[in-house]
């Protein structure tokens, strides 16, 4: 039983420290990668990792469960101030989803989010399609922010 116990700690421990460090590999080569760029960064309470750019606040998901996984976030882009406007802002993800590719427009909470999400082969082949994902996010502002006007 004892070895048993052991054996559980130290594999406890062995995943604990593997989560700790691929968190922390991933936010140190985001922040690498955009200090490189010339943004200034920070990491939230998250753990994500935030920058600005052009005016408008993002963040990069740093997501140890899926290293291959890569999601840039412009959050809170439009504030749902009604019922009725949040069926327009259903719509106009919606016309925003079915425009542009790989960006997600979406609202959580009472705001409204657009990310771009896509898996790569490696976490850092993310710095070939940094530049376009953030053209891709404004691109999709533009749709989002079009179709709300047309209401």
């Amino acid at each position: 039983m004892k070895n048993l116990v052991l054996a559980f700690a130290i594999l406890f421990s062995a995943t604990t420290s593997t989560f700790a460090q691929s968190r922390a590999t991933l936010q140190k080569m985001y922040i690498n990668f955009l200090k490189g760029e010339g943004y200034e960064t920070s990491i939230d309470d998250d753990g994500d990792v935030n920058f600005e750019a052009d005016g408008r606040t993002y963040f990069i998901e740093v997501n140890e469960d899926d290293l291959e996984f890569f999601r840039l976030v412009l959050p809170n882009i439009w504030p749902i101030e009604s019922e009725l406007e949040r069926i327009q802002v259903m719509e106009a993800c919606n016309k925003a989803n079915f425009k542009v590719k790989t960006a997600k427009a979406y609202a959580t909470d009472d705001n409204v989010w657009i990310a771009v999400e896509v898996f790569l082969e490696k976490p850092d082949d993310f710095e070939a399609i940094f530049e376009r994902s953030l053209g891709v996010i404004d691109y999709c502002v533009d749709i989002f922010v079009e179709a709300m006007d047309e209401e």
